[in-house]
């Protein structure tokens, strides 16, 4: 079970681009890992001269504890984390409404049902800016 990552995480270097898929129910070390992968990617973005800028594929993931939720939202106050723009996109609405009520202070954060439109405004919003 320790194998099984409930992430996984790719890079596109040459855009500034990452995307987080997220599954299942985690625990406090899963989001300590979770927070240890995103430092390293946010870092290696930043390494190129651009902003990172992050798609999440909230689609699998499941209403987490609130001890998760809570460490969540301490994880998202460190900058070294942090996306210049995040697109979340999930067509369950308890997942998507507990990820916006976590991320209500961040206005960098858009949710959307469709894949497609949280990228195309993604990238063209990195595009931009």
């Amino acid at each position: 079970m320790e194998n099984q990552r409930m992430f996984s995480v790719t890079v596109d270097l040459p855009r500034g681009y990452f995307e987080v898929a997220t599954h299942g129910f985690w625990t406090l070390e899963t989001l300590a890992e979770f927070s240890e992968v995103l430092k390293r990617t946010v870092r290696r973005i930043r390494a190129t001269g651009r902003t990172p800028v992050s798609l999440c594929d909230h689609s699998l993931a499941m209403v987490q504890s609130q001890d998760v939720v809570d460490g969540f939202i301490r994880m998202m106050r460190n900058p070294a984390v942090r996306s210049g723009r995040v697109a979340v996109y999930t067509t369950r609405a308890l997942p998507r409404a507990q990820a916006a009520r976590a991320n209500q202070d961040h206005p960098e954060f858009r949710f959307f049902t469709d894949k497609d439109a949280a990228r195309a405004w993604l990238l063209e919003a990195g595009s931009s800016g």
